[in-house]
């Protein structure tokens, strides 16, 4: 009889020494093997190569240049026409099978970190040449310095090689020229092994009969608290790492080409200088010819100016009354920015401006710390005998569908509203979840050295007399208010406090409303203390953003989006409803579009039947992260819905999905399609999706039916493969946003 991984007898020592041993061993095939294939061929073909093939053959064979190349004086070459870039590669004893890229050191100048290049091949008997290897050099990575030639199938001997250099004009390159390898060097590389590592331990991790199915979420275990943290340390590492380069390397640039936009990505230290000078408009020029204009927000009048290069027009700033302002959250500003321009003012006269991917990067670190801490408090408070194995699949869950990777991808002013919200969403979901608290037994005192007289209420306590902690009311209010200062779309999550606290609100109303009989525990004066502590951060965290839009625009309900410089003027668009349903079709279904080369998939196009506006996407949410659609229909199951029910949470379900809907179809409206919009409402069905999934694990413990470990085995198969997608992508958004940190997994694959 088929039963559930988790409840399978555990492993024997002996078994579990198998296979770590087997483990061992597909990480050192794969390192020594798979990764140094090269190296291997690179031996077999010295040793069967012509002994003809010396040293002096090599010299002998200059590397003549095409005209489209011209030397640099300090070493290097310039691409001056990619038409004829290219130079003629030594052959040595035509039968050659690696090349070896020959670099110059030091060259003055802004050289290209990554080098694309293709190797055409004159075979001995053909006429022309024939087209072999594409290829990227990067200088930096020694491993990519090594092109495998391809392109001759039959073995034919090669008379000459030709190098083409497939870069735009005025490109720099530290190649100098390529030279036959004879060995291509055995590479042992620490970060790819421990990447190896890592994935063998999270295969065996859910294998059935392992630990993490056999041990139960324990929140107060030492041990469990200690693993969570070793998991999360890295990322608080590279975080403190990238801060103080930032912080250490950072010059504030606006980009701008003649006849165009200016790009200024600094708009958050813009308005902590306005701020601090007590104005709310950034102090930056304008076009001459703007203020002037009848109408600045008409696209044929920006281009007008633009072709006449009247500068500065800045993209995506607002421009109202003759003043540039941001439209972007000011709650940043003043937790970061400010106190950053402020405190540095000490030291220097104005202060100093706080990078952007500095904000960005502590941001998004503390918010996956704290989805992470609230994913397990939920756990922990309505399924607390869930296994490690599903804790597991929870985290991954939110951490991969809810856009995490794409902030840490992405780190520039755009990300900030999106890094603050999800911080202070989940800030506050943390707190309420622990808001209500029942007394500590004797049996909880001595497993725990956690010295409170209560604890966290969970399922388990049934209708045990419960109290309503009123400062982790007041401030997970407090935190979810401040959305409003950060993207106002994650105010949605301020609903979930209907079903977190339908008993609370019920005898709250009781109390203060109702003739009828309220608990007796529950005074008039202490309900309505739980009021204001509920409602009260609204009004304080409301009431001075609001105003702050008044200052700025004349009314309280004004956030300025409306007077963006972007693509078509805001203030005459109305947006159509006529293709919402494709939209709706990307951001959730979208197809992946495949590469033959790594990283195996790239930005897929989204084009529209009706004008809207769309960006390329990664692939739609429920394709990029496929367990939410197991998920969502495992809901059809009998048992699971009888679980739900039972703690209590159909309700909170139904109103996540309809929320997410709601938040979806606002973007989708005004905001059109980009990947980023997506982490307005991905989030909520992350969140309906670790509910649906604790659920099923524990409707199904019993074993007893095969469908029970179907279930589970599906649902691991599908979180584990949305991990494999959700690294690719993250490897598709380095290249695009920071390509050298792309690159140093990129060689891995690209290698010889």
């Amino acid at each position: 009889m088929m039963t559930l991984p988790a409840l399978r007898r555990p492993t024997p020592a002996r078994g579990a020494a198998i296979r770590l041993l087997l483990a061992l061993f597909v990480v050192l095939t794969l390192e020594l093997g798979v990764f140094n294939l090269a190296h291997w061929q690179s031996l077999s073909g010295s040793s069967s190569n012509s002994p003809t093939r010396t040293a002096g053959d090599v010299a002998s064979q200059s590397h003549q240049l095409g005209p489209g190349l011209s030397p640099l004086p300090g070493g290097g070459l310039k691409v001056t026409d990619p038409a004829g870039a290219w130079m003629d590669v030594p052959v040595a004893n035509g039968r050659a099978s690696f090349l070896q890229a020959q670099l110059a050191e030091d060259i003055k100048g802004s050289p290209l970190s990554q080098i694309h290049v293709r190797l055409d091949l004159h075979l001995a008997g053909d006429k022309g040449w024939t087209q072999g290897t594409r290829g990227l050099i990067c200088p930096g990575q020694a491993r990519s310095h090594y092109l495998r030639i391809r392109g001759n199938p039959n073995g034919g001997r090669i008379q000459a090689m030709r190098l083409w250099i497939q870069e735009p004009v005025g490109s720099q390159l530290e190649l100098t020229g390529m030279t036959p390898a004879d060995v291509v060097p055995l590479e042992l590389n620490p970060a790819r092994i421990l990447m190896l590592a890592c994935l063998a331990a999270l295969i065996l991790g859910y294998l059935p009969g392992s630990v993490l199915w056999r041990t139960r979420l324990d929140t107060g275990s030492i041990s469990q608290r200690l693993a969570l943290a070793l998991i999360l340390a890295p990322l608080a590492v590279w975080s403190c790492w990238s801060i103080q380069y930032d912080l250490s390397t950072f010059t504030p640039v606006a980009y701008h080409h003649p006849q165009a936009y200016v790009y200024d990505f600094n708009q958050y230290d813009h308005v902590a200088q306005a701020l601090l000078h007590g104005r709310p408009w950034l102090d930056l020029g304008q076009a001459p010819g703007l203020s002037k204009a009848a109408n600045p927000f008409d696209i044929a009048t920006r281009n007008a100016l633009l072709a006449q290069d009247q500068q500065p027009i800045f993209w995506d700033y607002v421009y109202h009354n003759g003043h540039w302002y941001s439209y972007f959250g000011v709650l940043p500003v003043l937790l970061l920015f400010l106190p950053y321009r402020a405190v540095t003012s000490l030291a220097h006269p104005g202060g100093y401006a706080l990078p952007t991917s500095s904000a960005a990067a502590l941001l998004v670190t503390a918010a996956t710390i704290m989805t992470a801490l609230a994913t397990i408090r939920l756990l922990a408070r309505w399924f607390p005998r869930v296994s490690l194995a599903v804790v597991g699949m929870a985290l991954i869950t939110m951490l991969e569908g809810s856009g995490m990777v794409y902030l840490w991808c992405r780190r520039n002013f755009y990300t900030i509203p999106f890094d603050a919200s999800i911080l202070a969403v989940m800030t506050g979901l943390w707190l309420w979840m622990g808001a209500r608290r029942v007394h500590r037994q004797p049996a909880d005192t001595d497993k725990h050295s956690d010295r409170g007289s209560t604890r966290m209420w969970t399922v388990e306590d049934g209708g045990q007399p419960w109290r309503l902690s009123r400062p982790r009311l007041f401030l997970g209010s407090l935190s979810i208010a401040a959305t409003l200062g950060c993207r106002p779309t994650f105010l949605a999550a301020g609903l979930l406090a209907l079903p977190l606290f339908a008993k609370e609100i019920r005898a709250v109303i009781n109390t203060l409303f109702a003739r009828r009989s309220h608990p007796a525990d529950l005074s008039r004066k202490r309900a309505l203390s739980l009021l204001v502590c509920g409602l009260l951060p609204v009004i304080l965290v409301a009431a001075p953003l609001l105003w702050y839009n008044r200052w700025r625009f004349g009314s309280l309900l004004d956030f300025g989006n409306r007077y963006q410089m972007t693509v078509l003027d805001l203030t005459n668009y109305h947006p159509g409803t006529q293709g919402l349903l494709q939209i709706f079709g990307y951001y959730l279904l979208q197809p992946l579009t495949t590469l033959p080369v790594f990283p195996y998939l790239q930005f897929s196009p989204a084009p529209m039947r009706v004008w809207h506006f769309t960006e390329p996407g990664l692939g739609g949410l429920l394709v990029t992260t496929p367990v939410l659609v197991l998920a969502l229909v495992l809901i059809v199951l009998p048992r699971v819905r009888k679980e739900l029910q039972r703690r209590g949470w159909m309700p909170a379900l139904i109103l996540a999905l309809a929320l997410a809907a709601l938040v979806m179809a606002a973007d989708s409206y005004v905001g059109g399609f980009s990947v980023r919009y997506t982490i307005d409402f991905a989030w909520l069905i992350c969140l309906a999706a670790v509910v649906i999934m604790a659920a099923a694990s524990l409707a199904y413990e019993g074993g007893r039916f095969r469908a029970g470990a179907a279930v589970m085995s599906l649902l691991t198969l599908t979180c584990l493969a949305g991990l494999v997608l959700t690294l690719i992508n993250a490897m598709v958004l380095l290249e695009h946003f920071d390509p050298s940190q792309a690159m140093n997994v990129a060689v891995w694959f690209l290698a010889p």
